[in-house]
């Protein structure tokens, strides 16, 4: 399985054992942890926030009307390459957005 190259994975008596440790790291560092029953994948330990973010794409990629919209700007970017900027810039456009309607409220 690909997904677990690259979480940790510990059996049920080590997660029982140091349990509010992982839940800690799941919760600040977003590590993920495998757990195991006989040595095999029976649960994943994430924190919350992975599991909204998770939530979210499922909906994004389950709405048929949110794919088309995603495909088409997809397609204008490739054909419009000279209108489109880089993650950093928009990084910078979205900070200074945030900048400003923090001093507005």
């Amino acid at each position: 399985m690909y997904i677990l190259k690259y979480m940790k994975i510990v059996s049920m008596a080590e997660a029982r054992a140091n349990f509010a440790k992982f839940i800690d790291s799941a919760e600040q560092t977003h590590e993920r942890v495998v757990i195991t029953r006989n040595g095999e994948p029976a649960a994943i330990l994430l924190g919350i926030d992975d599991y909204e973010g998770m939530n979210d794409l499922i909906d994004i990629y389950s709405n048929p009307e949110t794919q088309k919209q995603i495909q088409e700007a997809i397609a204008y970017n490739d054909a419009h390459p000279e209108e489109t900027i880089s993650g950093e810039e928009m990084r910078r456009i979205l900070d200074e957005r945030l900048a400003r309607e923090g001093s507005d409220g």
